[in-house]
């Protein structure tokens, strides 16, 4: 049964007072299990927090397995969120090969969404991701793809899949996949992360947090968690300079 996940992300604050919701960079995500395996945008929340941001991160995300933007179209879940509430940034991950066998039915669903996402004064972001682990050779094609869109469409790029294959590069060890060979590892959703934190705030990554704890627990700061990996700080500073790098040329 494919499971369908609305979930909303509260703000993680710094201080124990209240942050004003005008103070929040409000994030909604809409796709699916890239996103959500190891809760991308929580991930992206707990770096905002590590750099002490004075805008805080708040997000929301409609995410179901499998799913493709026409899917989400089709299902009206996400077009209601979308319009329900305010936010800065909403963010389109498409199906993970849909950008390689099938560009056109990409396009026309996201072309649909970036209209409905400039009505209400958001912008939209494209969650350009990566090649399956035995398939290097099609990262180009997914490139390719969400750069022409995002282009036409005047949209923001978070260039996941490109840094991905530079810190391969760099570094062949980096765990990026889970075993299935698709879905990110927890360094593959730290990265993610860092990418995303870079397009939402523009600020430098170096020093920030390289430990990745899980969201299913409470955050770093209240105890009882669970940490899915630590980097050393070598490791984390590829990562980091990488991806400094990638999306100040995008």
């Amino acid at each position: 049964m494919i499971a369908l996940f609305l979930l909303k992300k509260k703000p993680i604050e710094a201080n124990s007072f209240q942050v004003n919701e005008q103070q929040a960079i409000r994030v909604l995500f809409i796709g699916n299990s890239y996103t959500y395996v190891n809760d991308l945008p929580w991930l992206t929340q707990q770096l905002a927090e590590s750099a002490k941001e004075t805008r805080t991160l708040e997000t929301e995300m409609v995410v179901v397995g499998g799913a493709t933007l026409k899917s989400h179209w089709k299902s009206g879940k996400a077009l209601k969120l979308l319009r329900a509430k305010q936010w800065d940034y909403v963010v389109l991950q498409e199906q993970s090969t849909l950008p390689i066998t099938n560009p056109k039915e990409m396009y026309k669903y996201a072309s649909l969404f970036d209209a409905e996402i400039k009505r209400v004064n958001s912008q939209t972001v494209f969650y350009l991701t990566w090649a399956k682990q035995n398939q290097p050779e099609t990262q180009q094609i997914l490139t390719d793809s969400y750069m022409a869109i995002a282009k036409k469409l005047k949209a923001k790029v978070a260039p996941v899949g490109i840094v991905g294959q530079k810190v391969q590069e760099a570094n062949p060890k980096f765990n990026l996949y889970n075993p299935d060979q698709s879905h990110p590892s927890p360094i593959g959703s730290y990265l993610a992360a860092c990418v995303f934190y870079k397009t939402f705030y523009q600020g430098s990554l170096v020093g920030l947090s390289r430990r990745i704890y899980s969201s299913q627990f409470n955050t770093p700061q209240e105890g009882n968690t669970v940490e899915l990996e630590s980097l050393s700080e070598t490791d984390a500073q590829i990562i980091q300079n990488l991806v400094e790098d990638i999306v100040r040329k995008i």
